[in-house]
C-alpha cells in the first residue's frame, strides 16, 4: 500500500490531482449496466456534456484512452481519400502513426513546433488534394500550443473535409463552441482539465461523420461509431463500462454547468496562464511557443539556466511532481500544467517553491 504522505501534488500535464470529492464518488456501489439507474447516469452526463460543449451532436463515452477514440474516428471518418494530419508536436504525430496503422491514406502537414497552423497554410495544403477529413490536435501537451480551432474551422469545412479534433488536454480548459465551430469528431479523456480519473474516453459525433462511417467499410467492433449510436440511442454501452468514473463525470460534469459555469472555467485557465507566463518572463525565461498561440492549460518554458532534472528531484523532495520537456526537449525546456481544478493560490505557491530551488 502506498502510504498517504508518498503522493505528490501533480503539476505535471495529466493526470493532474482529483479532488477528495471527486474520488469518494468512486466508492458508490455497483449497479448493472443494463439497468434504469444505469441508463438515467449515461442519460445525464449525455445532456450536461452536451451542454457544456455546447453542442446537439450525439455523444459517445467509451471505456478506453483518449488514443481509442482517436482510432474510431480515423477508421470511422476516413475512407476513399487521404486524411491531413496537422503536426505541430509529439501528440499531433500520433493522428498520423494511427491513420498508417489502420491503413489509411494519410498525408502530414507539418508545422514547426512551437507554432500552430494558420488558415492559409492550411487552405494552401487543401487546394492539392481531395481529402476526407483533416485531423487537428487543439492543444499540443508537448509545447504548449493552442491550435485557434474558431479560425480554422471555416477552411476546413470550405474544402468538404470533417474535421477530427484531438481535445485531450484542451476540452473543459479551452473554449469549445463545436457546434458553432463545425467539429465532426471532437474526443478527450478526463484526467486533464476534467480532473478526473484515467480510464474513460469521451467524443461528441456529428450527423456528417456519421454518415461517412456509414459508408466506410472495416470500422472495426469495439470502436464501430455506428455501434455505439446504436446502443447509446437507448442510454447504454454495447460492452460493460468503467461505472465508478462514470459516478465521478456525472457529480463533476453538474459541478462545472451548474456552480462553476463552463465560461468562468475557461476564465480561470487563462488567468492561471497569464499569471505563468508572466513569471516565466520575469525571471528571464522565454516560452517554447509562439506567445500568441500559447496554450492556457499548459505552459512550456525553455530552460535555459536550469538543470531540470535537479529541479525535478528538488520539487520531489518538496511534495510536488514536476514535468519536464517531452521527449527530445526533456532537457532543453520544461513544463508547467495550470489546468483542472487548479487555484491561483496553488499557482503561486508552486511557482514560489521554483523560485526558492533556483535562486
Amino acid at each position: 500500500m502506498i502510504e498517504e504522505t508518498e503522493f505528490l501534488d501533480l503539476f505535471i500535464p495529466g493526470p493532474v490531482n482529483v479532488s477528495k470529492d471527486s474520488r469518494e464518488m468512486m466508492t458508490y456501489p455497483m449497479i448493472a449496466h443494463r439497468s434504469k439507474a444505469m441508463g438515467d447516469l449515461h442519460k445525464d452526463i449525455v445532456n450536461y456534456l452536451q451542454k457544456m460543449l455546447f453542442t446537439s451532436n450525439q455523444i459517445i463515452l467509451s471505456t478506453s484512452s483518449s488514443t481509442g477514440l482517436m482510432e474510431a474516428a480515423i477508421r470511422n471518418c476516413v475512407n476513399k481519400n487521404p486524411v491531413l494530419n496537422v503536426v505541430n508536436g509529439a501528440f499531433a504525430e500520433r493522428w498520423n502513426k494511427i491513420a498508417a496503422a489502420n491503413g489509411k491514406q494519410n498525408e502530414i502537414l507539418q508545422i514547426d513546433w512551437g507554432k500552430a497552423v494558420t488558415p492559409n497554410q492550411l487552405q494552401e495544403t487543401l487546394e492539392k488534394n481531395t481529402y476526407d477529413a483533416v485531423c487537428i490536435t487543439q492543444n499540443e501537451t508537448s509545447t504548449g500550443v493552442a491550435s485557434p480551432l474558431k479560425d480554422l474551422y471555416k477552411t476546413v469545412k470550405d474544402n468538404n473535409c470533417l474535421l477530427l479534433v484531438d481535445a485531450v488536454s484542451g476540452a473543459g480548459g479551452l473554449e469549445t463552441r463545436i457546434d458553432d465551430w463545425d467539429i465532426d469528431v471532437y474526443l478527450f479523456g478526463l484526467q486533464k482539465c476534467m480532473a478526473l480519473s484515467p480510464g474513460l474516453a469521451v467524443a461528441s459525433v456529428s450527423d456528417t461523420a456519421l454518415e461517412m462511417a456509414k459508408k466506410t467499410p472495416n470500422r472495426g467492433l469495439y470502436f464501430d461509431f455506428l455501434d455505439l449510436k446504436k446502443y447509446h440511442d437507448r442510454n447504454m454501452q454495447p460492452a460493460t463500462p468503467v461505472i465508478p468514473i462514470y459516478y465521478q463525470l456525472q457529480y463533476k460534469l453538474h459541478q462545472i454547468v451548474d456552480e462553476e459555469g463552463i465560461e468562468n472555467r475557461w476564465a480561470r485557465h487563462q488567468q492561471l496562464a497569464d499569471y505563468t507566463r508572466n513569471w516565466a518572463k520575469s525571471k528571464g525565461l522565454s516560452l517554447f511557443a509562439d506567445e500568441t498561440v500559447a496554450s492556457n492549460t499548459v505552459t512550456c518554458i525553455n530552460s535555459i539556466g536550469i538543470n531540470v532534472a535537479k529541479l525535478k528531484a528538488d520539487l520531489m523532495k518538496k511534495g510536488y511532481f514536476f514535468a519536464t520537456g517531452y521527449g527530445k526537449f526533456k532537457e532543453s525546456n520544461f513544463r508547467i500544467a495550470h489546468m483542472g481544478d487548479r487555484t491561483m493560490d496553488e499557482m503561486k505557491t508552486y511557482l514560489s517553491t521554483i523560485d526558492e530551488l533556483t535562486e
